[in-house]
């Protein structure tokens, strides 16, 4: 972990400690395979939600700057806005000529993007499908530019959401669509108030310096406008554009932004 983020880490630590609950945010973060189920299970086993959370934070200020990020957003998802808000002058900024990494060949650069995204990681029994992976890339850079739709569909767990993210998880794919970031935003069965968490969460995320100092939005209507003043304002050259839906339950759909 770079200075900065650590000297953050440090400087929070009380605050942080004394209002995390640990079980969910240790779920986000083995999802992004930066903390294990053996350190998951260390934390467990302490006696209070205090002493979880101090663990937690323990373990944290021994890894690297992904799971800086990791803990980050897992702190954005899981409504603790104040906490992450904290953490967000610390965020560690990797350049996209950062060379390969041990993992699968991934550059630093999409391993990053994709984390502060929110993209799941691989599986931990992960089958390449190599021939489908290269035929959504081909599907995704015809529509660099243009507002379009890229969907996968099939039975239920055949693996549409591992295949979405793989497709990005290719550094020129990310730099030549997709300059702006990549948010991915699960969606499934949901009804009107687990919608609504889903905009809050995403009017969050897009808002992450509060240029906009405003309270969540109350309501579905009021978090599409949310969302559409944050584009045209704070984000005048983005545009909602390349979406990968899944089209199965449950669905989920990798919202991107192009420059």
């Amino acid at each position: 972990m770079d200075a900065k983020a650590r000297n953050c880490l440090l400087q929070h630590r009380e605050a942080l400690e004394k209002d995390i609950k640990t079980s969910y945010i240790m779920d986000h973060m083995i999802s992004d395979g930066v903390l294990t189920v053996s350190e998951e299970e260390k934390v467990k086993n302490q006696p209070t939600q205090h002493q979880r959370a101090a663990m937690l934070i323990k373990l944290i200020l021994k890894k690297d700057s992904y799971s800086y990020i990791s803990f980050y957003n897992a702190l954005l998802h899981e409504g603790y806005k104040d906490l992450a808000a904290l953490l967000h002058s610390g965020i560690p900024v990797l350049s996209s000529s950062s060379g390969k990494d041990s993992n699968g060949g991934i550059t630093s650069y999409v391993r990053t993007v994709l984390c502060e995204g929110g993209v799941p990681q691989r599986p931990v029994v992960f089958v390449t499908r190599k021939k489908l992976v290269n035929a959504i890339q081909q599907k995704l850079f015809k529509l660099n530019g243009d507002p379009g739709w890229v969907t996968i569909y099939g039975m239920a767990g055949c693996g549409k959401s591992v295949l979405a993210a793989e497709a990005v998880r290719d550094h020129s794919l990310l730099e030549g669509c997709f300059p702006g970031g990549v948010h991915w935003v699960s969606v499934g069965k949901q009804d009107k108030s687990g919608l609504l968490i889903k905009l809050q969460n995403l009017c969050t995320r897009l808002d992450q310096d509060e240029s906009f100092p405003q309270r969540l939005p109350l309501n579905i209507e009021e978090a599409k406008d949310r969302l559409r003043i944050l584009m045209l304002r704070k984000h005048p050259r983005y545009r909602w554009s390349n979406v990968v839906g899944v089209l199965d339950l449950p669905a989920n759909i990798l919202k991107t932004s192009c420059l």
